[in-house]
Order: C-alpha cells, then structure tokens, then sequence
C-alpha cells in the first residue's frame, strides 16, 4: 500500500482518496477527449492498481497460489475482452459467462480433488452474476454507468466479508476498487459517455468475482448467509425499470439512484448479518 498514513486505518483512508481522485482525473480526461471506447479500460485498471496497492508486486509467471492467479485472471480478463469488444461486440455476453467457470476451476484447483462440488457452486453462482449484470440489449450508456455502478456496490458489500473471511488483503482490495469505481462513474453521472464492455466486464467484474473465489474456495471462512443476501445486489435492480415506471420517474438521474439503490439495500443487509453473526468479534 501507499508509504504514508501514521495508522493502517490511515494509510487505508489515503489509498482510498488517491482511488477516488486517480478515477475521476482518467475519467474525466477520456470524456473531454471523447474516447469512449477506451472508456472500458477504466475499471479493469482500478482492479489493477488496487492489487498493486495491496499486494505491491506484480506476481512472477506462471503464478503460483490463489493471489498471484488473480493479477494474471484480471489481466488476461482485459485483454480478451478488449479485443472480443473490437473484433466482435456481440459476442462479448457469450464470452463473458465463460470467465466464472474458467476462474472458478483456476482459482480453486486445490479444492477439486476434495470438494468439486464447492468448485461447481461457485462457477454457478459466477456465471449468474455475470449475466444477471449483463442482461439486456441496451446499448445506452446510462445503462453502462448503471452496471458499473453494481459492480461497485457488489465490491463494497463483499469487502466486510472479505474481512471476516480471514483475508484482510481482499478487505483492501475490495474497497479500493469500489472508490476507483466511484471516481470513474462520478464523471457520467449526468450526460454519459462511459463504456461498460468486453474489458470491464470479463477483466473487472469477472476480475472482482474472482476475488470472491479466492476468499470462498480458499479460505473458507466467509458467511453463507451473508453472501446469499450480497446476490441480491445483482437481482434487485432488475426490477428498477418497472419501479421507475410505477413510480413516474422518467429522468435519467432519479432512475439511475434508483438503480443503484436497490443494489445498496442488500449490500448493507449482508453488512448487518455478518455483524450480528459475529457480534463482539467482528473486526474493527
């Protein structure tokens, strides 16, 4: 992590603020160029640079060890799907719901010979995050900050699981990325013109479900309980088009909290659940 802060919770808080303030400057310097299509890069690299805060290495290759695997998971992730979102945008769902089961098996080959059924439950689980996430036909870029926007929710509800999964890194992890992510989106918030495609979705939220991997598979210690309500992060705002439309919201901010709101819900629920879980012990 960044060399200043007199505490750990400070040094955290400061990696933090230069996340928040790294996305928004890139961000920003892509809508003024217009390159929108680069636009995409954008998370994939927040994932990256929160790994290189935490862990502070680039892992040798080939990788050995769930942390190192994942650098390389993120990495390859984005690079594919740049080039599935050039060479065939269409194709970018299809490829994208193969990324969970490819990581799953990567991530947890020390738990096939004992638990391939752990190893199977996860890819499922993956591959409906990843489409849930990824559904509809929408081209639109309100609906691309909408999906950004869950992903970082996603992130920030896993990161107290992280830690009361034993894997304070992930902890870090998770929360840096979810402030990169907030940086980014904060400029398209109005006006959009950010891209969620092939590289955010195979490179940073396949990249951010593999984390998920790495604390699940390896570790073992995360609630079950409240990772299933995390999941409803991912199925709550289906119903926000419906919600808006009931509601007579029909201007792209309101409909876009609206969104992003029905992710939080549930993200903050899991919060509460693992902190009655635990009770006295839960981290501080």
């Amino acid at each position: 992590m960044l060399g200043f802060g007199n505490s750990p919770q400070e040094a955290l808080a400061a990696s933090l603020l230069v996340m928040v303030l790294v996305g928004i400057f890139a961000s920003g310097l892509m809508r003024w160029r217009r390159l929108v299509r680069l636009t995409d890069l954008l998370m994939p690299a927040a994932l990256l640079a929160a790994y290189w805060l935490v862990y502070n290495k680039v892992p040798a290759f080939p990788p050995v060890g769930a942390v190192n695997k994942l650098f390389y998971v993120i990495v390859i992730g984005t690079a594919v799907g740049f080039a599935v979102e050039i060479a065939a945008q269409r194709a970018v769902r299809v490829v994208s719901l193969f990324q969970p089961v490819a990581a799953a098996f990567y991530i947890g080959l020390p738990r096939l010979g004992v638990a391939t059924w752990e190893v199977v439950t996860a890819a499922t689980a993956g591959v409906a995050i990843m489409w849930l996430i990824l559904r509809g036909t929408s081209v639109r870029a309100e609906d691309d900050v909408k999906r950004g926007g869950v992903v970082a929710v996603l992130a920030l509800g896993f990161a107290p699981i992280a830690l009361l999964g034993a894997s304070s890194s992930s902890f870090q992890l998770c929360l840096m990325f979810a402030a990169g992510c907030l940086g980014i989106l904060l400029v398209h918030i109005v006006n959009p013109v950010f891209r969620f495609g092939g590289a955010s979705s195979i490179g940073a939220l396949g990249g951010l479900i593999s984390v998920a991997f790495t604390v699940v598979l390896i570790t073992r210690k995360a609630d079950p309980v409240a990772i299933a309500i995390l999941g409803l992060c991912v199925v709550l705002p289906v119903f926000s088009e419906g919600i808006c439309r009931m509601l007579g919201v029909s201007r792209q901010f309101p409909r876009l909290f609206v969104h992003v709101a029905l992710a939080v819900l549930p993200a903050a629920l899991a919060l509460a659940v693992a902190f009655l879980d635990y009770g006295s012990s839960f981290p501080a």
